[in-house]
């Protein structure tokens, strides 16, 4: 009877939550701030052209040119730039680590001793940008599975987890509609033992008896296992669950055990211990310390968009839950259509099932020009601490509605067709690089790094072959940016390292020419000449804007690429700095929503 009564007080107060105006219709009168933001979702894809074989060099038809060469780049950082170095194996050997200590290594990216920028971030950056300039696909993503837990926020969260997690009715006298029991490994599988049903319920509340302690299973006299995860402000309860019923057993799938171990905050060690007790709520590792192989926990069941029985499951009542769509479900089909080849794939390649290719660019590294001296800081420094980028907050990396509940990622439409993501997302040029005094506190989250001074000139060349009028002006139209726009690279862009100006030149090789002499003057005859860029961007813009069926002037004019101009633009003032910092944990507390790059300029 008491049970009941207090089942009864939890209801009746939801009922008011519920009642009461949702924290969301406030969230439009709290500054929104952040380092990122995105470049809106293209509705359609600009096919690319017919691409030519890659066995011989191609001079082109009627229809379609062909051009081979190099563009050769300058590249000077306008910040602070930073791409962390490896450890040789001998290095490695010495310091009697692993390569997972590479991430501790502070010096600059220098195989050999030589500093450089690799190819490979090089040619990251500009795909990437391509991707964007030409209407491309979506894409490379991790098409991973979120995790949610919201408790008493009254927002649009906390409704679809109650949903989920408990319930209003008072079947057998319990409020919840996750189960407890056991998951057990046996060999190299996983299975869920129920606890038995006693007095109709698996598990109850009891009094806390310990506040100190915190992610520990605890097995009683009866087989029963008391389950205290952890200090909360308020909590007066922990959880004790019946032994288990080993009649019973429920598989749980290599993707259920596979998403788990991704949802890496779940895990998180904050306390930093290394004994039993250590705060990581890892059922897994609380199985490989246990005796039986077994360890208690909680469970719910469902399906997800292709209707396959799934199960999510926890170390305590009101665990982590898997949201039914993944990443990918809210990117629309069109922009993920394998059978499609945009411009962005027909130049950098493509690897797939059913048709693969190889690339036509090919970056070079990026090394120093000569004669430059003290490039690099003379010491180690700290940088701000940063954490991972959070697709869990949905209010900035889902399109939202005006004045309206806020979409999260189980967020389905009218339609029937998930919420769409924002975009490709990209980071401000930012004048602020904050360096934190050594400190003893957060060991596992300090960094140290030897950037290079700003106004560091390299020189680096991307050689094609190939490639089309409008495949080739799709590069320089991501090289060569309108005046005061400026790439971005390597590490800590959202504390404004990074920021690179970088200048190209177009030289194309007569193939044909080529080998009809050997030599000129006293070098190798190579056919090449220098030449104008921009009759290759005006064919490429021409060829956009036509396919997008969009009549302006230029191709920076369209209101998608004006949000690209505004987040490339370099020439912002010190406000800037304020506009674009991140938000405090207590900013974040109502999930204002993130405004699009150009609303930023009105903030």
């Amino acid at each position: 009877m008491k049970e009941k009564r207090r089942n009864k007080g939890v209801q009746n107060q939801a009922d008011r939550k519920s009642n009461s105006p949702s924290k969301e219709t406030k969230a439009g009168k709290t500054k929104v701030t952040a380092p990122y933001n995105f470049i809106p979702l293209n509705e359609t894809i600009v096919e690319a052209q017919e691409r030519p074989d890659c066995d011989c060099y191609h001079m082109g038809n009627n229809d379609i040119k062909r051009f081979n060469g190099y563009i050769e780049c300058q590249l000077e950082n306008l910040t602070h730039l930073y791409i962390r170095d490896t450890y040789t194996d001998e290095e490695l050997l010495k310091k009697e680590a692993t390569k997972e200590d590479n991430k501790d290594n502070p010096e600059f990216f220098s195989p050999g001793g030589i500093v450089r920028i690799p190819g490979s971030s090089l040619r990251g950056m500009i795909r990437n940008l391509v991707e964007i300039m030409s209407w491309g696909k979506f894409g490379p993503f991790e098409d991973k599975r979120l995790f949610y837990r919201a408790i008493a926020s009254n927002s649009s969260l906390d409704k679809e987890y109650q949903r989920n997690m408990s319930s209003k009715d008072k079947l057998k006298n319990s409020k919840y509609k996750f189960n407890a029991g056991y998951l057990k490994k046996e060999g190299f599988n996983y299975y869920i033992i129920p606890a038995k049903i006693k007095n109709g319920t698996q598990f109850k509340q009891i009094a806390q008896k310990d506040k100190n302690k915190s992610f520990v299973v605890e097995k009683q006299e009866n087989n029963k296992y008391l389950v205290i995860s952890g200090h909360m402000n308020n909590k007066k309860h922990d959880w004790l669950i019946n032994e288990p019923d080993f009649t019973k057993k429920i598989a749980v799938s290599n993707i259920d055990i596979k998403e788990y171990m991704l949802d890496e905050s779940r895990y998180d060690d904050k306390s930093q211990k290394d004994d039993n007790n250590k705060r990581d709520g890892n059922l897994f590792r609380l199985i490989s310390i246990s005796n039986d192989n077994m360890t208690p926990c909680f469970y719910v069941k469902w399906k997800d968009q292709m209707k396959r029985d799934r199960i999510s499951f926890g170390h305590t009542g009101f665990f982590r839950l898997a949201y039914k769509n993944t990443i990918g479900d809210h990117i629309p089909k069109e922009l993920k259509e394998n059978e499609v080849t945009d411009i962005a794939e027909a130049i950098f390649g493509k690897l797939s099932e059913k048709n693969s290719f190889a690339s036509r660019v090919f970056f070079e590294d990026a090394f120093l020009e000569p004669g430059q001296r003290n490039f690099l800081s003379e010491h180690p420094l700290t940088p701000q601490i940063l954490s991972t980028p959070k697709p869990t907050t949905f209010q900035h990396y889902l399109e939202q509605e005006p004045n309206g509940s806020l979409n999260h990622w189980n967020t389905r439409d009218k339609k029937t067709r998930d919420k769409k993501i924002r975009g490709n997302k990209l980071y401000w040029h930012r004048n602020v690089e904050k360096w934190e005094k050594n400190s003893s506190n957060n060991k596992k989250l300090l960094t140290q790094i030897k950037p290079l001074k700003p106004y560091t000139k390299f020189r680096f060349k991307i050689r094609f072959e190939n490639l089309s009028e409008v495949e080739l002006g799709a590069i320089l139209y991501a090289l060569n940016l309108p005046n005061n726009c400026r790439h971005k690279l390597g590490m800590g862009k959202p504390l404004g390292l990074g920021s690179v100006k970088i200048t190209p030149k177009l030289f194309l090789t007569n193939r044909e020419s080529r080998y009809t002499m050997l030599f000129e003057d006293d070098s190798w005859f190579l056919a090449t000449e220098e030449v104008e860029l921009g009759s290759f961007k005006r064919v490429f813009e021409k060829y956009i804007l036509s396919n997008i069926e969009e009549e302006v002037l230029s191709l920076w004019d369209v209101e998608r690429m004006k949000h690209l101009k505004t987040m490339l633009d370099f020439s912002k003032d010190k406000t800037w700095n304020e506009k674009t910092k991140y938000m405090t944990v207590k900013d974040f507390k109502n999930r204002p929503v993130l405004p699009k790059p150009l609303d930023i300029k009105e903030i």
